[in-house]
């Protein structure tokens, strides 16, 4: 075991306008550097965090995930990261490992040197994250005898809390195997009922449970009576019960296997399975209780259902289990509005959707005790945009939201920052109003380029569309021939569009283990002077912003020239963000400034959006 001391580091952010907020400091407190994982089991260090809890903000794991020293394994592994504190484990997060053959071989733009990063929220564990304790990575799966996987990790602190957690209360706790389900009744032994005592300081409580299913043996407990492999392919369900009552019947089945961030891989990624992707976080359960009975139960019951070995598998199905109950205090505002993250864009999000060249998404976070209706939204690089929203954004509730597509100004994408802020009527904490993010700037095409398009046998399962920055459909196509090369002209204007090639079977053109049956597509983009060629394996959609005539934060016009004459009727130049078309001979004439002799008709935006003022 090392012993690993934390290191702070403190960054403070200002809003560069008239207006200055009082931010909280942001910290980051290393846990691990990187270390590569040298076989299957626990990996545990030492570390001395601050002697006094955090309960003033809120609090994440970020763990950045890699290839060992050796390189990176083929398979799928479970990865359990666990505080060890006074004889009891509090399960942190929990992630499955990409298949990475293709990061081992240098295959579909991969290579060794491959990263993600995850963030796992675990400010409902705040109470115990203090002090010395141990950090521990359990690191099994599929045949992990030796890694091939490094990770290192930091703790987070950002923001600031309304609700501080007041008591954490393990529930329970399955070994790193898992459970194993031989029969009902002796899986319930597992999950005996909880009897909890709640003070008076305790208003409101939350229960975390964690679970991942595993193994392949045989059952045909379905309502199709189909045979399945369970764990990892049979959706179960299990029922929380509090107080003698159903709170919610929980199916442990997850479909969105398919859009995982890290793809293509070199494995089935795109199936269904029970609660769990390859590549992704296992997502927690969260239910909310009210503590108003200072005498409670707690329980959790586990579908029954048989099984059988298989020629997978003769062990019983493993469910992996933990689960945590957080008890809050007060809410100690009426009204604050916090802004968590912009989603879009945002370059440090490893996501399928964190790149954008018009839209905006960000989340934000009611964090008092009233209903929220009314926020005011300001965002923006160089050139900002107000948007009111309204709606009902409820006590503890967070919300998506969607902002209007604007032009975000002349900018270097390289070194910019989106802006968003948002108020609300007599919020009482400003300092979590105003967030920022790095932008990457999407790709950059021609107004001649086109789209090249081989289609698989089954050609009815694809279909391709273009949508502008509002996200109207432009150009559509669904029919195409089978095993047919297809040349699509997208002969569209200046301007920010998104490509969206849908698959209905979500295997997307190519995928390894279909591909002599359905045939092996492909589509790339052709422009003037490149090809750039985009992943076929892509489950149910492919979402491809980019721009066409300019780069992001440049302009499709040419800058204004004071010294030029612009004789020649119709020509297009630039100036402070907006395109103009003269209409007669103009030199050293301003083309914003208006008059009887005015050259110059303001077009668009630079980005050949529509003018907003």
């Amino acid at each position: 075991m090392t012993l690993i001391k934390y290191a702070l580091i403190y960054s403070i952010l200002a809003m560069c306008s008239s207006k200055v907020f009082a931010l909280h400091a942001d910290s980051q407190t290393e846990l691990i550097s990187y270390q590569s994982f040298t076989q299957h089991g626990d990996h545990s260090y030492a570390v001395a965090l601050p002697s006094d809890a955090n309960l003033e903000q809120q609090q994440f794991l970020e763990v950045e995930l890699g290839c060992a020293a050796q390189g990176c394994s083929d398979w799928d592994y479970t990865v359990r990261f666990e505080w060890l504190k006074e004889g009891e484990r509090y399960e942190l997060g929990r992630l499955i490992t990409p298949y990475a053959g293709y990061m081992q071989r240098g295959m579909h733009g991969f290579d060794r040197t491959w990263t993600r990063k995850y963030l796992f929220d675990i400010s409902h564990l705040a109470p115990v994250l203090k002090g010395e304790g141990v950090l521990n990575a359990h690191y099994g799966g599929w045949g992990a005898k030796k890694s091939a996987f490094g990770f290192s990790a930091k703790l987070l602190a950002r923001g600031a809390v309304t609700r501080k957690v007041h008591r954490v209360i393990p529930v329970y706790y399955s070994q790193p195997a898992g459970w194993p389900y031989k029969t009902a009744g002796e899986f319930a032994h597992y999950l005996p009922e909880k009897s909890l005592t709640f003070t008076a300081d305790e208003i409101e409580a939350e229960l975390n449970v964690i679970v991942s299913a595993h193994g392949h043996a045989l059952s045909y407990d379905n309502p199709a009576q189909q045979p399945q492999l369970c764990g990892e392919w049979c959706e179960r369900y299990f029922d929380v019960i509090y107080n003698a009552n159903l709170v919610e019947r929980t199916a442990l089945w997850r479909t969105d296997c398919d859009q995982s961030t890290t793809f293509p891989q070199g494995g089935t990624y795109i199936y269904a399975r029970a609660n769990w992707c390859p590549g992704e976080i296992v997502e927690p359960f969260i239910y909310s209780l009210d503590t108003q009975q200072s005498q409670s139960t707690l329980d959790i019951d586990w579908q029954n259902f048989s099984w059988q070995p298989s020629q997978y598998g003769s062990d019983a199905p493993r469910y992996i289990v933990s689960a945590v109950l957080t008890t809050y205090e007060a809410i100690t505002v009426d009204t604050d509005l916090a802004v968590e993250q912009i989603l879009t864009p945002n370059s440090a999000i490893d996501s399928r959707l964190n790149q954008s060249c018009a839209d905006v998404r960000v989340a934000v976070r009611n964090q008092g005790q009233t209903v929220i209706n009314h926020i005011e939204f300001t965002y923006g690089v160089t050139q900002q945009h107000q948007f009111t929203w309204q709606g009902a954004l409820h006590p503890n509730e967070r919300q998506v939201v969607q902002l209007p597509a604007r032009f975000w100004g002349i900018f270097s994408p390289e070194n910019a920052n989106m802006m968003v802020r948002a108020t609300t009527a007599q919020d009482e904490i400003d300092s979590n109003n105003l967030v920022y993010s790095r932008i990457e700037a999407p790709l950059s095409i021609s107004d001649s380029a086109q789209l090249y398009l081989l289609s698989g046998k089954f050609a009815d399962e694809t279909s391709v569309t273009i949508k502008n920055s509002k996200g109207e459909a432009l150009k559509q196509w669904s029919q195409f021939n089978a095993s047919a090369e297809h040349r699509l002209d997208l002969d569209i204007p200046v301007g920010c569009y998104t490509l969206e090639v849908n698959d209905s079977e979500k295997d997307g053109l190519a995928f390894p283990f279909l591909n002599q049956r359905k045939g092996k597509g492909s589509i790339a983009i052709h422009d003037i002077d490149d090809i750039h060629q985009l992943p076929a394996d892509f489950g149910r959609q492919l979402r491809l912003p980019f721009t066409v005539g300019y780069r992001l934060g440049g302009c499709a016009a040419s800058p204004w020239q004071s010294e030029h004459a612009y004789a020649q009727v119709g020509e297009r130049v630039s100036f402070q963000g907006i395109i103009y078309q003269v209409k007669h001979w103009s030199y050293n004439f301003q083309p914003d400034e208006a008059g009887p002799y005015d050259a110059w008709h303001a077009l668009s935006y630079c980005d050949g959006s529509t003018l907003s003022y």
